[in-house]
């Protein structure tokens, strides 16, 4: 899937205790193995990476040299990884996409999500070099051999950030603007199993950032740099990947865990930044490879149109709209018959509540949990062919799919066609939903339904109340809802009574 060519930095490991199931791709595995290493090896985060860099050969590469070097890769006599280890090790390492679209080099994380490790860990062997103050652009560090000139680091570029996300997506999107990828972004995929996973295969045509390496690559970045800030960073890297996988955050008033990654990221890399440096990582790329046939011809005012382009698609896209959790991830039945297609774009959204379940989820496994059991109330009460909603808000700061886009709901009777039924999981007669669920959908979800062209910019928003005889979305939410944009009053006859609500 990567050129060889254009190979940026290898992952640094993925190494699992010998009590592992070595088949099992999920993060517990990579941090059961972490605590199995860091107790062999008894030293410092630093150390840690340090030795798994020097174990696993990594960072041999001219370019990794020159963004995270130079790294030391003197051959040590002591080893910390079993060959056991080592072999699971190096299946993970390398990041591909196979002919069957099997996605490598990923794993599956606590918060339903899939993350490749190479931009993940990069972004903490980055992170960990900033916080030591290393001015790697200050002197040259490796000599060209082609042409025995001194390659330098533009003076504006960000290891940390062209080691996570600015190299791949400058490549990424080099790629499709020369026509040698057929999509740029994307796309996301399924587990064969959510408790046992060993295999993870796309959902359609894939681009050289497939939504699991672009998670990796924000992770990586977030958590870089709050190692690069820390004065006293955990000791632990096993610990720091559990906290930030585990839900529990890593501390402050607004606590940096994977649930959120989209909205730290935007906090730390603004759109204005990354094209910078997504423009000084294809600059740096042509200097490294100027006889490969990829940059014929192409300008730095080409180049700085290809970073624009790439920097405004990822923002859209992976910053400014929710990340939406497939139906395979959450354990949806099959749809029963034949749904049926909505003429898009549609002109309504209307407002739900569960009700039952009557509590906020607030973790994937809870959320899922209810997602499963609404489905069933669906299918097996109500007597429809799937669950009634288009999407769903969860409390773990995700919008969960339902029917999705294309597909007539059962949310809202006699209105299915005209609009899609976003719900909230809870009960709120008299509480509000989570502040973040509330935005997810307020301020991201409808405006990306706009852009998508999924609903019409003049779109209107209603409670379910308004559209029939019931209470729902609850007397809270729909106070709430009446503040939002595209809120609108509706009057009809009910009973021979002309009412507005």
């Amino acid at each position: 899937m990567l050129l060889p060519w254009l190979s940026l930095v290898p992952a640094l490991f993925c190494v699992s205790a010998d009590s592992t199931d070595y088949s099992t791709l999920h993060m517990d595995s990579v941090t059961g193995v972490l605590e199995d290493f860091e107790s062999q090896l008894r030293g410092t985060l630093d150390q840690t990476v340090t030795e798994l860099f020097r174990e696993l050969e990594c960072c041999e590469g001219e370019l990794c040299q020159l963004l995270l070097g130079p790294v030391t890769l003197a051959p040590s006599d002591v080893s910390y990884l079993s060959e056991q280890q080592s072999i699971f090790l190096k299946n993970l390492v390398n990041h591909e996409v196979d002919a069957s679209l099997v996605e490598h080099g990923v794993v599956l994380t606590p918060d339903g999500t899939t993350v490749s490790l190479s931009p993940l860990l990069s972004g903490i062997a980055a992170g960990l070099q900033r916080s030591h103050k290393e001015t790697l652009h200050a002197t040259p560090l490796i000599a060209n051999s082609t042409n025995s000139s001194v390659v330098e680091l533009p003076l504006t570029l960000e290891p940390l950030v062209a080691t996570t996300i600015a190299m791949d997506l400058g490549k990424a999107f080099l790629l499709f603007h020369t026509n040698q990828s057929q999509v740029a972004l994307g796309p996301d995929g399924c587990w064969d199993s959510i408790s046992a996973p060993q295999k993870f295969t796309l959902m359609g045509a894939p681009s050289t950032l497939p939504d699991a390496f672009i998670n990796g690559a924000m992770d990586g970045l977030i958590l870089g740099t709050y190692l690069a800030e820390k004065a006293d960073p955990p000791s632990n890297l096993s610990v720091l990947l559990k906290d930030y996988y585990g839900g529990e955050g890593l501390g402050g008033e607004s606590p940096m865990q994977s649930n959120f990654r989209r909205k730290n990221f935007a906090a730390l890399v603004s759109k204005e930044k990354l094209k910078m440096q997504v423009e000084d990582s294809l600059l740096l790329l042509r200097r490294l490879n100027e006889s490969n046939p990829l940059f014929d011809g192409l300008t730095n005012e080409e180049l700085r149109s290809v970073a624009n382009q790439a920097v405004e698609e990822f923002t859209a896209l992976y910053v400014e709209c929710p990340a939406i959790i497939p139906r395979c991830m959450w354990g949806a039945r099959p749809y029963r018959g034949t749904p049926t297609q909505l003429q898009l774009p549609l002109g309504f959204v209307y407002i739900h509540h569960t009700s039952t379940p009557a509590k906020p989820c607030r973790s994937f496994p809870s959320c899922a949990a209810d997602m499963r059991s609404v489905q069933r109330f669906h299918q097996d009460f109500r007597g429809w062919d799937d669950i009634g909603y288009s999407y769903v808000a969860g409390g773990d700061g995700y919008i969960y799919q339902g029917r999705g886009w294309h597909w007539v709901g059962a949310h809202t009777r006699s209105y299915n066609t005209k609009g899609y039924g976003i719900s909230f999981i809870g009960d709120y007669m008299e509480a509000l939903p989570d502040a973040h669920s509330m935005e997810l959908v307020k301020n991201n979800f409808i405006k990306c339904a706009v852009r998508g062209s999924k609903l019409q910019a003049n779109y209107t928003i209603h409670g379910h109340r308004q559209m029939g005889n019931t209470l729902c979305p609850g007397d809270r939410l729909f106070k709430e809802i009446q503040t939002w944009k595209g809120f609108s009053v509706r009057c009809f006859t009910d009973k021979g009574v002309h009412r507005c609500i």
